[in-house]
C-alpha cells in the first residue's frame, strides 16, 4: 500500500504512546502487540506475542523520528515503519539479511481478533452440547473439552478432533477463527458425535507443556478414546479421528497401533518424513519470494541435513550455532540459512517437542494402518504442500494394501481450508471464511458412504 506524506516529527513520540498491534507476515503469521510509553523526552516499549504466550519483551534500539518507528528483535530482524500522516496506522516491515516480513500496526491490543467470522456457530443448537473433563492419570493432567451429540437422529459414528502443533484450544482458535467448532457443528447436524478438547496445559486443560512430546499428545488423545468407549450412550459406535496438520500425524500414530479406530481423516497432514516436510515448507516459501533454483536446492539440502542431525541426536544433546553453521558451510547455503548465536533462536532446534516430531515418519505409520483413511489438502497450502504429501499418502496406503483410502486435493484452499487468493500466511486473518463448505462437504460425503444413519 503506498504511503501518504510523512507524519511530522513529534518530539519524544507522545503521538504513538499506547498499545499497537498487527500480524507479522512470517513463515507462519504471528500476532504482535507493542506497548509504547513516553514522557515527552524518552520512548520505551515492550512487546507481547499472544500466540506464543510470551510477554513483556523489551524493544531494543527503539526510536521514533521523522514519523518513523524503529526497533530491533532477535527473531525477525530490524523493524522500520512509517506513521501515516492522516490515519493512526504504521506501515512497515522487518528486515533480516535478505528476508522481509511485512507488519502493519494499528492502535489497540487486539486488532487481529476483532474480525467478522460468519461461520462461527450460534445458539440455539439442534444437538446436545456437553462439557466434559477427562483424567489422564499417566500424563498427570485433566483434559477439558466439549462433546456434541445428535439430538433427534441416530448417531452414525463418533469423531475425536486433534489440533495442530503448539498449544491450542478445543476450537483450534486462530485469528478469531474457530475451525474445529465449525467442523463439529456441521458434523453433529449430520448425525455425528464430535469430541474436541483443549490441548494439555491450554484453555481449561491442566498439565505441563514445557517438556511435552508428540507421543504425549498421542497419549492424551488415546485417553480421550478410552473415555468415549466407556460411555454407555456411545457403546458400540464406531469411533475415529480427525487431525489437522501435525494433528494428522498424531492420528496416524494412534491408528497404526489401535486397530479398533474406525476411520482416520487427515486434514493438511504430511505424508513425507517430517524433516522433508519442514524443508519443503521453507523451500516453497523461498520460491514464492523469487529464490533461484540453485539457491533453493542448496537450502533444501542444508535443511534436510540439519533436521536429520536433530532427529538422530539424543534429546538431551543440544545443538549450537557453530554446529549449525558447519552444516551451512557444507551445503553452501549461507545465502539463505540465517544462523544466530542467541539462546532464543537456538531454542527452537533444541525444543523437545520439535525433536520428537522430527523422529516421526508418516509413511512408515501409514503402512500399518488398515482402517479407512481420507486425506485432504488445499491446493494452495504453503505449509503442507498438497501434491507431494497427498501423493506419498496415497501411494503408501495403496502399496500397503489398504482397501479403503482416498486422497482429495481441494482447489483454491489454504492450510486452514479457507478459500484464498494465494495461500500466503498473511491472508489467514483477513479472510472471513473459517472453513470452506467444499472441505466440509468432502468430509461428510466420505463419512456418509461408510456410516449409515
Amino acid at each position: 500500500m503506498p504511503l501518504k506524506k510523512p507524519a511530522e516529527n513529534i518530539q519524544a513520540s507522545t503521538r504513538i504512546r499506547g498499545a499497537w498491534s498487527g500480524i507479522i507476515e512470517f513463515d507462519v503469521p504471528i500476532s504482535i502487540v507493542l506497548r509504547l510509553e513516553s514522557d515527552g523526552t524518552k520512548l520505551e516499549g515492550l512487546s507481547d506475542f499472544p500466540q506464543h504466550r510470551r510477554a513483556d519483551i523489551p524493544l531494543r534500539e527503539l526510536s521514533f523520528e521523522g514519523g518513523v518507528l524503529k526497533f530491533s528483535t532477535n527473531s525477525f530482524g530490524d523493524f522500520s515503519g512509517q506513521l501515516d500522516a492522516d490515519e493512526p496506522i504504521i506501515y512497515g516491515e522487518f528486515a533480516k539479511e535478505e528476508k522481509r516480513y511485512r507488519l502493519t500496526l494499528r492502535p489497540g491490543a487486539n486488532n487481529f481478533a476483532n474480525q467478522v467470522r460468519p461461520q462461527t456457530p450460534q445458539a440455539p443448537f439442534p444437538y446436545h452440547v456437553e462439557n466434559i473433563v477427562i483424567d489422564n492419570h499417566a500424563g498427570q493432567c485433566k483434559l477439558a473439552g466439549t462433546l456434541t451429540l445428535p439430538r433427534d437422529q441416530k448417531t452414525r459414528a463418533v469423531a475425536v478432533m486433534i489440533t495442530g502443533s503448539g498449544p491450542m484450544d478445543r476450537d483450534e482458535s486462530i485469528f478469531g477463527h474457530k475451525p474445529f467448532w465449525v467442523i463439529a457443528d456441521f458434523l453433529s447436524r449430520q448425525g455425528y458425535a464430535v469430541l474436541r478438547i483443549d490441548d494439555r496445559g491450554d484453555g481449561e486443560s491442566t498439565g505441563e507443556r514445557s517438556n511435552i512430546t508428540i507421543q504425549d499428545e498421542a497419549d492424551d488423545i488415546s485417553t480421550a478414546l478410552d473415555f468415549l468407549q466407556q460411555r454407555g450412550d456411545l457403546k458400540g459406535l464406531p469411533i475415529g479421528l480427525i487431525g489437522h496438520s501435525m494433528g494428522a500425524v498424531v492420528g496416524m500414530m494412534l491408528a497404526a497401533h489401535r486397530q479398533e479406530i474406525a476411520f482416520l481423516i487427515s486434514m493438511a497432514g504430511p505424508g513425507l518424513w517430517m524433516g522433508d516436510a519442514f524443508a519443503e515448507r521453507e523451500c516453497e516459501a523461498m520460491k514464492k519470494q523469487g529464490g533461484s533454483e540453485d539457491v533453493v536446492v542448496k537450502h533444501r539440502e542444508f535443511t534436510q541435513a540439519l533436521f536429520r542431525e536433530l532427529a538422530d541426536r539424543p534429546v538431551e544433546m543440544a545443538i549450537d550455532a557453530n554446529q549449525i553453521m558447519a552444516i551451512v558451510e557444507k551445503y553452501d547455503a549461507a545465502k539463505t540459512a540465517i544462523v544466530q548465536n542467541s539462546e532464543e533462536w537456538i531454542s527452537r532446534f533444541n525444543q523437545i517437542w520439535f525433536r520428537s516430531a522430527l523422529r516421526q515418519t508418516p509413511y512408515d505409520l501409514l503402512k500399518q494402518i488398515k482402517t479407512p483413511v481420507l486425506a485432504i489438502n488445499g491446493s494452495r497450502d504453503l505449509q503442507t504442500t498438497a501434491s507431494s504429501n497427498l501423493a506419498m499418502i496415497g501411494e503408501t496406503l495403496q502399496m500397503s494394501g489398504n482397501k479403503d483410502a482416498e486422497v482429495n486435493e481441494l482447489e483454491g484452499l489454504n492450510h486452514l481450508f479457507q478459500t484464498c487468493d494465494t495461500g500466503a500466511f498473511y491472508e489467514y486473518p483477513t479472510i472471513e471464511e473459517t472453513f470452506a463448505p467444499a472441505a466440509l462437504n468432502a468430509i461428510t460425503t466420505w463419512l456418509d458412504k461408510r456410516f449409515s444413519p
